[in-house]
């Protein structure tokens, strides 16, 4: 459901960026600021020349604003043409009407960040909903990027229509706020809390956090713009500051604990995350506070300057130190950039040789022409596989080699003759081979199935009716115990099944990098349980025959006893 999520607030912040982009000489300016005060709104600044300017008004002057929402909103965010009324608080008490011009456009520089800080933002938060979707920490990540950048993205001015211009004011506040809670959520479950701790309850605590940052957002915007209270407004829009810089310090509070409990690797990961977030929302904090006490907005530069660090800064920690693998995302990439190139280049070689060698405005020329594209799209597919081959060889030599040692051990397993060291084995070569947290081989035993070499830090006896097993019993498939109500601990079970039946199952925990098991890995570990299973039930039965012998070899057992056992050996 978070990726569905996540992916409606992408495609809502491209839909703005591009039509952001689209219209961006669309912002206009009557050419004053205001000072907020009690008896009414006081300018104070007028831009010389502008119809401020023009309609005499000057700084200091009090000025009473039409009472309605479009013109409270065209103050704010005015498009060239808009047509304001404004009552002059002096001794003649003129109405001046003034129509807004087209604003200086923004500095280039600054407007390349701020749309490379939107892309920044959703290229991550995709990747990261895709590739982790199925861990509680990456769907927070990933929802808060998704959030600020969709709030990013989202042009004040895009909406021609005055009362219709509100609902981008609604939706940047309510996606920051949005973003800012699922940032607390993130801090407070990466890496994972300890249980009943201060994280892992606050964690627990974020959607009602985010629900009342959601509320004090409507309520401060609907209090100045619909019910134009600015007393009300000021006091809500106070509240709600101090609700966001809260939440944003609890945060990086979060992360500091994280950092000064965790060592090794560890550390150094939690170091570079908690430095991308403090410099990323140092300029959002003071974009709000200038906002509150009433500043001019003169900081929305280092506003975007703070905030593509979070991008930056997320996207060399998951590179440099393996928060995500994103190699599939990449091999993808490069596979379709490789085959453009060479189709292309084809193309072009092809075109160059018709033209020197053919005339081009003869029969041949177009007969040859036709033919070498209907042969080039047919070998489009043999392109593909080949370079795909290739670049997967490349991107994924370590992985390949990896499973590639799992199923040559799976079929080593039938020449182990003990079943210790077969069990042994089998969780030693799962887990360091797929850079498993944890693996146990577990084995039926009576009516449960128990863990006979585990390296889980408990592993109990598991009841021959757990949902789990219930589910490998019936369908032969790996299962996820999580969504079983399992009392299994790991990420996936893979059964054993012998002659039909359960036999027992390879539980491995999740792996060291977070990542969500590739379908060639999950198969691969399928086989060597397979195997594994095979092998176990294979060794008992050798034991059993052992001890059968033995027994039969015994002077002192009765005859008929003797017959029946030579009978049952002979039928191996």
């Amino acid at each position: 459901m978070s990726q569905v999520f996540v992916g409606l607030l992408i495609a809502i912040a491209l839909a703005f960026t591009v039509a952001s982009l689209a219209n961006i000489a669309d912002a206009g300016d009557f050419g004053f600021s205001l000072q907020p005060g009690r008896a009414g709104d006081r300018i104070a600044s007028v831009t010389p020349g502008s119809p401020a300017a023009k309609a005499g008004l000057r700084p200091g002057d009090s000025i009473d604003i039409q009472r309605t929402l479009a013109a409270r909103v065209m103050v704010v965010a005015p498009r060239p043409g808009d047509r304001l009324i404004v009552h002059l608080n002096r001794p003649d008490g003129p109405l001046v009407a003034l129509t807004a011009t087209a604003s200086p456009p923004a500095p280039i520089g600054l407007l390349v960040i701020v749309t490379l800080t939107r892309f920044a933002f959703l290229l991550i938060a995709g990747i990261v909903a895709w590739r982790r979707g199925n861990d509680p920490a990456a769907r927070a990540l990933a929802l808060f990027l998704a959030a600020y950048g969709a709030g990013i993205g989202i042009d004040l001015h895009v909406v021609p229509d005055p009362n219709l211009r509100f609902v981008p004011f609604v939706l940047v506040e309510s996606l920051f706020a949005l973003g800012a809670a699922s940032a607390l959520a993130f801090a407070c479950s990466f890496p994972p809390p300890p249980p009943a701790g201060v994280r892992e309850r606050l964690a627990r605590a974020t959607p009602a956090i985010g629900a009342i940052g959601v509320l004090l957002a409507f309520a401060h915007l609907f209090s100045a713009f619909i019910f134009g209270n600015p007393g009300i407004a000021r006091l809500l829009l106070i509240t709600y500051v101090v609700w966001y810089a809260a939440v944003l310090l609890v945060a990086l509070g979060a992360f500091i604990a994280s950092y000064r409990t965790a060592s090794g690797a560890e550390r150094v990961r939690m170091w570079w995350i908690l430095m991308t977030f403090g410099i990323g929302f140092s300029g959002v904090i003071v974009i709000l506070i200038s906002g509150a006490v009433g500043f001019s907005q003169q900081w929305a530069g280092y506003f975007g300057f703070t905030t593509l660090f979070i991008p930056v800064g997320l996207g060399y920690t998951i590179l440099r130190h393996r928060i995500l693998d994103i190699g599939f995302v990449v091999n993808r990439a490069v596979v379709y950039t490789g085959v453009s190139f060479v189709v292309v280049g084809l193309f072009i070689t092809f075109e160059w040789l018709l033209g020197h060698l053919v005339d081009r405005g003869s029969s041949t020329s177009v007969t040859l022409q036709l033919g070498g594209a209907l042969v080039l799209g047919l070998s489009v597919r043999f392109i593909h596989s080949r370079v795909d081959r290739y670049v997967d060889d490349v991107f994924f030599r370590e992985r390949h080699a990896a499973e590639a040692a799992v199923r040559r051990f799976a079929r080593e397993t039938a020449l182990i003759t003990t079943p210790g060291e077969l069990v042994r084995k089998t969780v030693e070569i799962a887990q360091s081979r797929m850079r498993l947290s944890a693996c146990a081989f577990y084995a039926r035993q009576g009516e449960a199935y128990v863990a006979m070499h585990s390296t889980f830090a408990g592993a109990t006896a598991v009841d021959e009716n757990d949902y789990a097993i219930l589910e490998m019993r019936t369908w032969h498939t790996a299962v996820d115990p999580h969504d079983q109500n399992s009392a299994l601990a790991g990420e996936l079970a893979f059964p054993m099944m012998v002659r039909g039946e359960l036999a027992g199952f390879l539980l491995c925990g999740e792996k060291e990098t977070r990542e969500a098991f590739a379908p060639d890995e999950r198969d691969a570990l399928g086989v060597l349980a397979r195997d594994a299973g095979i092998a176990l039930d294979s060794l008992r039965v050798r034991i059993v025959e052992r001890e059968l012998t033995s027994l039969a070899a015994e002077a002192d057992l009765p005859n008929d006893l003797r017959a029946r056992l030579s009978a049952l050996l002979d039928r191996r």
